[in-house]
Parts: C-alpha cells; sequence; structure tokens
C-alpha cells in the first residue's frame, strides 16, 4: 500500500520532532522550571514515530501525491502535538487557543492568544520560539536534510512544500540541496543572536528573537515586544538586516556563497524583491511626512522597519501603526499579500508569482489589440512553461477565494468588515499582525473559537502555498492508497 511508503516517513520525521520536545523540558531543569508535559509529549511523539516506522514500508521512489500527503500529515500532526504542552500544562486552558498558539509558531505566523508574556515561563517563552524556528525553514526540509537514502524521488517532497515556480532550477541531488539550506540558516540564526547579544540584548532574549526573525515569525519573549528597544538603532538596523535576509531566496544565498555577491544582483527575483521594498518604504515615507508632518529622518527609520517586517511576514511592530495615515496604513496592509522571494521563511504570494501575473496581463493585453501575437513570458532571460503560469493564476485565484470565504466567516463571528479582513490578510500570509483590536498592541485572543479555527486552517493554508491541503480534499487523490499491492510472480516453463 502507497499509504505505508507514506507513515515510515512520517514516522522519521516524529522522532525528530520528539528530540526537539526536550529541548525546554532540560532548559527548565537548569533555571529550576520543569514541566513533565513536555517529556510525556515527546515520548508519545516518539512512540507514534516508531510504530509508524516499525510498520511502515521502506522505499526509494515517492510520487507527488506521496510527497502532498507527507507533507500534510506532518504539518497538521505537528501543530497537534505542539499543542498538548501548552494544553496540558494549562499555560492555555482551552485546546483551541493551544492549538491556534501551536499552528501560529509553526507556520511561522506570529498571532498569539497570548495577553501577557511576561507572565509565562520561560520554558514556554523557548517553545514558542522554537516553534517559529523549526517550521521557518520548512519540516520537510528538515527531514530531507536529516533522513538519508531517501532516493532521488524525493524531489516530490519538496516540491509538495513549496508549489513556487523558478525557471532554471534542477535539484539533482535534493538532501544535499536541503542540508546546505539547513546550514545556511543555522548561520543566520548564530550571526543574528551575536549580533543582538553584542548590541546590548540580553542572551535569552536574543536567542528568541532571533529564532523568530530568521523563520519570520514574530513571538517575542517579552509582552513589550521590540517597542522596549524602539529607542536603540543598532538593534533596529541589526532587525532590518536579518529580516531582509529571511525574506530573500536561500538557494540564491548558496550561489553568493560559491560565486560572489552579485549573484543577488543576478538573481531578478531578489532584485524585484528589494525594488519592492523601497517603493513601498517611499509611499509610506511620502504618507508620513506629507499627511502626518513627521521628520524625514523618524519617518525613513519607522517606514523601513515596519514595510520590510510586514511584507517578510516577521510580524515585529516598534510604533503602533494604528495611528499612521491612512495611505501608509493601506500600504502595510497590501504588503501583506506580497510576501519575500520564493525559497524564503515568509508567507504570502511571493514576489515572483507576482512578476509572472504581471508580465502574463501585459501579454494578453497585448494579444487583444494583435491577435495573431506570438509573445512567451520570460524570466531571467528563459522562456516560462505555460502550465508555470497557469499554476500561478490558480494560485492566485484560489488565494482570493480562501481570502473572501475566510473574511465572511470571521465576520460572522462578529467582527467588524474592516477587521475581518485585515485579519485573514495577517494570517493567511503568515505575518501574524493586522489592525485596530487586533493590533500591534493587542492579541488574538478577542476572537470568537470558530474565528480561531478559521485562523489555524489559514495559516496551514498560507505556509503550504494551498496547493498542498486543497488536493487532499479531491476524491481522486486517495484512490488506490489504501489497496494492498500483489507482488507478481513469475513461473519458468520448461518446454
Amino acid at each position: 500500500m502507497r499509504i505505508q511508503i507514506v507513515m515510515r516517513l512520517i514516522g522519521g520525521l516524529l522522532l525528530i520532532i520528539a528530540g526537539v520536545t526536550v529541548i525546554p523540558f532540560l532548559y527548565g531543569i537548569t533555571i529550576g522550571e520543569v514541566y513533565w508535559s513536555f517529556p510525556v509529549t515527546a515520548v508519545a511523539i516518539a512512540l507514534l514515530g516508531g510504530l509508524l516506522v516499525y510498520f511502515g514500508e521502506k522505499s526509494s521512489s515517492y510520487s507527488l501525491r506521496d510527497g502532498f500527503l507527507v507533507v500534510s500529515a506532518m504539518w497538521v500532526l505537528s501543530a497537534l502535538f505542539m499543542a498538548v504542552p501548552f494544553y496540558a500544562s494549562h499555560i492555555i486552558p482551552h485546546f483551541t487557543d493551544a492549538l491556534f498558539e501551536s499552528t501560529s509558531g509553526i507556520t511561522a505566523t506570529g498571532a498569539s492568544i497570548i495577553d501577557d508574556v511576561d507572565s509565562l515561563p520561560k520554558s514556554f517563552i523557548l517553545w514558542r520560539s522554537l516553534t517559529h524556528w523549526l517550521g521557518g525553514m520548512g519540516i520537510v526540509v528538515l527531514m530531507l536534510a536529516f533522513l538519508r537514502n531517501l532516493g532521488a524521488d524525493s524531489a516530490h517532497l519538496f516540491n509538495a512544500e513549496a508549489s513556487v515556480p523558478r525557471p532554471g532550477v534542477i535539484l539533482p541531488r535534493i538532501q544535499s540541496t536541503a542540508s546546505k539550506l539547513w546550514r545556511i540558516y543555522i548561520a543566520f540564526t548564530v550571526m543574528c543572536c551575536l549580533a543582538l547579544w553584542l548590541a546590548g540584548m540580553n542572551f535569552f532574549d536574543s536567542l528568541n528573537f532571533t529564532f523568530s526573525t530568521i523563520a519570520t515569525g514574530g513571538f517575542a519573549p517579552t509582552s513589550s515586544g521590540l517597542f522596549a528597544y524602539k529607542d536603540d538603532t543598532l538593534i533596529r538596523v541589526i532587525f532590518i538586516i536579518f529580516m531582509i535576509l529571511a525574506g530573500g531566496n536561500f538557494t540564491v544565498y548558496d550561489k553568493v556563497l560559491r560565486h560572489g555577491p552579485m549573484e543577488i544582483i543576478r538573481d531578478y527575483e531578489y532584485r524585484m524583491y528589494l525594488i519592492v521594498l523601497a517603493i513601498g518604504i517611499l509611499i509610506i515615507m511620502f504618507a508620513r511626512v506629507m499627511q502626518q508632518g513627521d521628520s524625514l529622518g523618524g519617518a525613513f527609520s519607522d517606514s523601513a522597519f515596519m514595510l520590510i517586517s510586514m511584507q517578510t511576514g516577521s510580524g515585529f511592530a516598534l510604533s503602533d501603526y494604528d495611528y499612521w495615515a491612512p495611505l501608509a496604513q493601506m500600504m502595510l496592509f497590501l504588503s501583506t499579500f506580497f510576501g519575500g522571494c520564493s525559497g524564503s521563511t515568509t508567507g504570502g504570494i511571493k514576489i515572483i508569482r507576482i512578476i509572472i501575473l504581471i508580465k502574463s496581463g501585459i501579454i494578453y493585453l497585448r494579444k487583444s489589440i494583435h491577435p495573431e501575437l506570438v509573445q512567451a513570458v520570460r524570466l531571467s532571460g528563459k522562456v516560462l512553461p505555460a502550465k508555470w503560469i497557469q499554476l500561478s493564476q490558480q494560485f492566485f485565484f484560489l488565494y482570493m477565494l480562501v481570502f473572501a470565504v475566510s473574511a465572511v466567516g470571521i465576520a460572522g463571528t462578529g467582527l467588524s468588515v474592516g477587521e475581518s479582513l485585515q485579519c485573514v490578510a495577517g494570517i493567511l500570509g503568515n505575518v501574524g499582525l493586522a489592525f485596530g483590536t487586533l493590533g500591534p498592541t493587542d492579541s488574538f485572543s478577542v476572537l470568537h473559537p470558530f474565528a480561531k479555527w478559521i485562523c489555524v486552517v489559514d495559516m496551514l493554508l498560507g505556509r503550504l502555498e494551498l496547493f498542498t491541503l486543497l488536493v487532499l480534499l479531491h476524491p481522486g487523490f486517495w484512490r488506490g492508497y489504501f489497496v494492498k499491492r500483489h507482488k507478481q510472480s513469475y513461473r519458468i516453463v520448461s518446454e
């Protein structure tokens, strides 16, 4: 049965997650906090993982359908298991809230239902940040980096987690690529943590802020978040630099290591990513200077930080943008749809898809004038296959459909129209920030339980690029998965 192959892969990854779950418990012991919910959860995860590995079937041949099921199951199971320590320790008394918090963590969304982070035990502050860091680069990329001998078809697992079209990208050694991505991810983590620590932040806060920043998450280790450092220019600059880096394509950084920093400029998507950030910053600066009368220097600093934070989905705030000019707020709202580059830790539509949609839209306009015109969409000098254009168009349609349906559902719980739209934009784009009662100085605890369940689904849909989860709803997906395969036998007939 195909399901046995999937079971073994899921089991192997659950064993890795079980090991990570012990980390907050060990840290708690060193500071006198002992919460047995961590080791108990780790044992439960390990038992399930061991059973799945034992009853599963080893294989080096995987289909894209296997990839969809492995990825979807792992993200859903991770969110469920990571909610258990919160709920079992009564840190978060309601399971819906615990699941919201864990899903927000693992999907690097950063929306929180905890009003007073300062009251949390440090073990759970570290646990929240660890969920960010673990999910930031991608759970399946973690599996590919640590589980060996998966075969060349393991590329289907990689593609199922990040179905973003990129011309000219060939992954003949997918496990080697996954290992490189994780090494770069870890290197950025170490550099960011050291930079914040040397800039004057205490080590525990530096570590937790780093986990959130590199994963473009948004959980903060204190209730005040980054507001406590709003006057510290050096810390602000460090955050801006690493948020931009986290929003870039990590495969480009691998090229930088091999061929030099000019690879960033040569990459078309990365250039457009920086240009979009710059345009957004200028628009917000204009609004704040012309409509609010702010100084140019202060407007630039705040505008740059908030725009980068929102577009990359980092979800940090240094000022209360609820009091900014309407144009500035609109630009921040739109940036939640953009996201960063493909191959980054960000959510949203992604810059590469926006480029494809714009280019294909221009060509369709030309063809309406000149029906016989033959012109192809090109990226970095390469012709883009028609199926990639269609995939981007389908993604955009589904993204806006999910956005609309979710906004209607949340509005049905009593939230205002504006706040419902802003809530879904921040959740589906894995940003974790919204406006009004869900703004930078508030939490998502005010949401109705039904609205929280909508948010949980949207966070997973946004992180998994929609298709990976939605394809499981098609009846044809499951055909043959639970049917036992019969081995063929041959009989030699002698004449």
